[in-house]
């Protein structure tokens, strides 16, 4: 995989030329959810943190696999990877996985959260344990939280 390289914005965030919902804003509420999807991630920016959110799949990430959205917390430094995905929780995984590994010589210092928001949960596959553990794993003082539907968050 191959992405675009960033470069640095006045409010010392990392910044893509290309591919942004919105770049550099305190917005209170910023909804992620795709057209026609039913799955919708929400983050409630209570302290109206500096936030920058791009749209990863078909853009930000040249090729391979890629996940749907990155949103940056930039006071916080943290790094939300979003996934909105139908039921396959293991390919969901896989596309973060390795969406972390292309990003996260770029984002050094940012912490890693993976976020999966599934239209129905699947767990009855038998690798999904391991699969999960070893996300977990590269998610750099970060954690991974998974929910059908609607996941939301008040930070």
């Amino acid at each position: 995989m191959s992405m675009k390289q960033p470069v640095m914005t006045e409010c010392n965030c990392k910044s893509f030329d290309s591919n942004f919902d919105f770049q550099h804003e305190s917005r209170k509420i910023v909804p992620v959810k795709d057209k026609g999807k039913p799955t919708e991630y929400r983050y409630h920016n209570k302290s109206s943190y500096h936030l920058a959110k791009y749209r990863v799949d078909g853009g930000l990430i040249e090729e391979g696999a890629k996940y749907d959205y990155l949103l940056l917390n930039c006071e916080q430094r943290h790094a939300y990877f979003i996934e909105l995905k139908g039921s396959d929780i293991i390919h969901a995984i896989e596309q973060i996985d390795k969406s972390v590994d292309v990003l996260k010589g770029n984002l050094t210092d940012f912490a890693f959260f993976a976020r999966i928001v599934l239209t129905r949960d699947n767990t009855t596959k038998l690798n999904i344990t391991n699969k999960l553990q070893n996300l977990e794993k590269k998610l750099l003082n970060g954690n991974l939280k998974k929910q059908s539907r609607l996941l939301e968050e008040y930070l």
